[in-house]
């Protein structure tokens, strides 16, 4: 089941929330529940939520606020407001952040059932693809001899690559999540995985781009500037060096 995160000020109205059964029927379970924003950010930073369903007005930090340090912190669960009033500005602000949805309270089960299942649609997907990047990571991996196990620091940076995989990703910005200086985690990077960090992200791409190559719908110019490469031409003699033929070869063979 999807799990969430109930943040709402009211005592009476959480307690309703935690009785009803629509939650289960689409899928989903009240994991935790806080009574404001600061809290429920304290929670979100220590432990993953599928959808944060959040009121507006709250004390410390308001729902748009807690969506907009969610941002920025690269937190991505889906989130939904909750508010008392149809006001299209706090809809607004939450559709430019990003939310899932904007629901008003108190919200009946067949509102929220509606919503939920919208919800659940994207989170499926979402799942999707994940594991379609996991596979692709595996695979750059594998290409280099490199064994992926379930824990561990070899782990933690293809985690890494396979939660930003719709970025570019810098080796100075990777080695400050990890809470090391860019020097030291690039030789750290080398000895876990083998290879340095260039190598490794040069076969992350090549593996992005045969799966771009294969759906038959991008063009090499797109696919070159969607995974950061300077040019085609270039895109092409990195791929060609990693695979043995040119990405124009790989898409009519794969046909």
């Amino acid at each position: 089941m999807y799990k969430i995160l109930i943040v709402e000020d009211d005592s009476a109205l959480r307690f309703i929330y935690s009785k009803k059964k629509v939650w289960s029927d689409c899928g989903f379970c009240i994991e935790d529940q806080a009574s404001n924003g600061k809290d429920a950010l304290a929670l979100i930073e220590k432990k993953k939520y599928d959808l944060i369903l959040t009121d507006i007005q709250m004390s410390f930090i308001d729902g748009i606020e807690l969506l907009r340090e969610m941002r920025s912190k690269n937190i991505q669960s889906e989130v939904v407001l909750v508010s008392s009033y149809d006001e299209f500005e706090y809809a607004r602000q939450g559709l430019v952040l990003g939310a899932a949805d904007y629901i008003l309270k108190p919200a009946e089960d067949n509102k929220l059932r509606e919503m939920l299942l919208r919800v659940k649609e994207k989170l499926d997907s979402k799942q999707e693809i994940a594991k379609e990047i996991a596979k692709e990571i595996k695979a750059a991996a594998k290409s280099l001899g490199i064994a992926v196990p379930e824990e561990g620091m070899v782990y933690n940076i293809c985690r890494y690559f396979s939660d930003n995989s719709d970025r570019i990703i810098t080796l100075e910005e990777m080695s400050e999540a990890f809470g090391f200086s860019k020097d030291y985690f690039g030789k750290l990077f080398k000895t876990h995985m083998g290879v340095s960090f260039n190598s490794f992200y040069s076969a992350v791409k090549i593996e992005k781009a045969k799966s771009l190559l294969k759906t038959g719908n991008y063009k090499n110019y797109e696919i070159s500037d969607m995974l950061g490469y300077s040019t085609v031409d270039y895109f092409s003699k990195i791929f060609k060096e990693m695979t043995g033929v040119t990405p124009t070869q790989f898409k009519t063979h794969n046909e």
